[in-house]
């Protein structure tokens, strides 16, 4: 009787196990699901914070290339340039798909946090949200039918340390690579009034970095376009003139590493070279002649002007410039303004020229920046080692070059398009721009 029952129970107990494996299995099944749903998730937010902060960005640059820090409390300015970073981070976002979804323009929400300030004419943020709707999920449907969501925040800044003077806290100091070897004193070319060197044609006020004329031609010196010559006579510029409006003088700069080259270009000096190239030294607001970052002293050993100078050839070959055509041009009207955004057409000799024929876009190896020195620290004398101290930077595109043998041969026209002072209140952790724009971009928060 005994053993009888105890087999009786046994058989009762037959397939638990199976019931115990397939639970745990729709367990084990439920959670892998669980799991591939937060991927989604995650994977989703990641790609959102991507799209969000390359539209921020982008958007950031726009509003420094229509003008805005050149011309702080301009509103018409700030009006127009908002209208086109809206839609450029709308078309930057759209590149982007989101779980196998393109971003569409009404998933994009720009704002711009600082707008009606002062603070945006020196540093205008705009804040990009990205957001993605209706996510394909799965195991996370048995709890809600509700589509889930995602969105992800960017907020990025443009930064000009002109004015920054104002801002609580005071400036932040910029840092420039790809410098140009044309070494400005502190004078408005566009401006009238004393000699250069007295404070009615200076660029920037030396004390505070703040543009002397900001804005655009004719009351402000954005737009200002002019030939840039040499300043200097004899051998080797031994013999460097007064500082001059129009007039460069020849910086000394290391030479730039080859890979930094276009592999057409390519001088017997340092001066042509990093005409050509792009110098990666950093070269920072208040640098002087003996520091160890961002040195910059009068090249005495070339003679940069002339028919077939360096001068001439690196300008030439750096804006890619075939006997005077086949350069980028800058759409302006040079008896106005300048029209922002920027447009520049890509010119017939522009290495992408077969894809971007008849086509405008907003950067060109023709923008360059260059120092301006403290001319009135040096007593209205040349540059020499111990007395040249950088104060700012001028984006400049270059027009043309003069290729013949007449008086202005190796001088070149340049178009003012962005302006940066120092100032002397620049503490903190140095900025660094993202292109030849002495005006950084960066992302402030994420």
């Amino acid at each position: 009787m005994r053993y009888r029952s105890r087999k009786r129970a046994r058989n009762g107990e037959r397939g638990v196990t199976m019931i115990i494996v397939a639970i745990a299995m729709v367990s084990m099944l439920a959670m892998v699901a669980l799991a591939v749903d937060v991927i989604t998730l995650y994977a989703a937010r990641s790609e959102a914070q991507r799209a969000a902060d390359s539209a921020a960005l982008a958007a950031a640059k726009m509003l420094v290339d229509a003008g805005v820090t050149a011309d702080p409390g301009n509103a018409g300015v700030e009006t127009a340039a908002q209208t086109v970073a809206t839609k450029i981070a709308q078309d930057v976002a759209q590149q982007i798909a989101i779980s196998g979804r393109q971003v569409q323009a009404a998933d994009v929400t720009v704002t711009y946090p600082n707008t009606g300030t002062p603070s945006f004419g020196i540093n205008p943020t705009v804040a990009v949200t990205v957001n993605r709707p209706n996510l394909p999920t799965f195991f996370s449907r048995i709890w809600t039918r509700a589509a889930l969501s995602i969105s992800a925040t960017a907020t990025a800044e443009g930064f000009n340390p002109s004015n920054a003077s104002s801002l609580p806290g005071g400036g932040i100091p910029v840092v420039v690579r790809g410098l140009k070897p044309f070494l400005l004193p502190n004078c408005d070319p566009g401006a009238t009034g004393a000699s250069c060197g007295g404070s009615a044609q200076t660029l920037f006020n030396v004390g505070t970095g703040a543009i002397t004329r900001p804005g655009q031609i004719p009351t402000g010196v954005i737009g200002e376009t002019f030939t840039l010559t040499a300043n200097c006579t004899g051998a080797g510029c031994a013999a460097p003139g007064a500082p001059n409006p129009n007039k460069y003088y020849p910086a000394q700069m290391t030479r730039p590493p080859a890979t930094s080259c276009p592999a057409a270009c390519g001088g017997g000096t340092d001066f042509e070279e990093n005409i050509e190239c792009s110098n990666p030294t950093a070269f920072t607001c208040g640098s002087s002649v003996g520091t160890a970052t961002g040195t910059i002293a009068l090249d005495t050993t070339v003679t940069p002007d002339g028919m077939g100078g360096p001068a001439q050839t690196g300008v030439q070959c750096l804006i890619h410039e075939n006997g005077g055509s086949g350069q980028d041009i800058l759409n302006n009207n040079a008896a106005g303004p300048l029209t922002y955004p920027l447009e520049i057409q890509v010119g017939g000799d522009h290495p992408l020229a077969g894809s971007l024929a008849n086509t405008y876009v907003t950067t060109s190896d023709s923008l360059v920046t260059v120092p301006v020195y403290d001319d009135i620290a040096a007593g209205g004398a040349p540059p020499t080692a111990g007395t040249v101290q950088i104060i700012g930077f001028l984006q400049l595109f270059v027009n043309r070059s003069f290729p013949g043998g007449g008086p202005n041969a190796g001088s070149f026209d340049v178009t003012i398009v962005n302006i940066s002072g120092c100032g002397s209140s620049a503490t903190g952790t140095p900025v660094f721009p993202g292109s030849t724009s002495a005006v950084p971009v960066r992302l402030i928060h994420q």
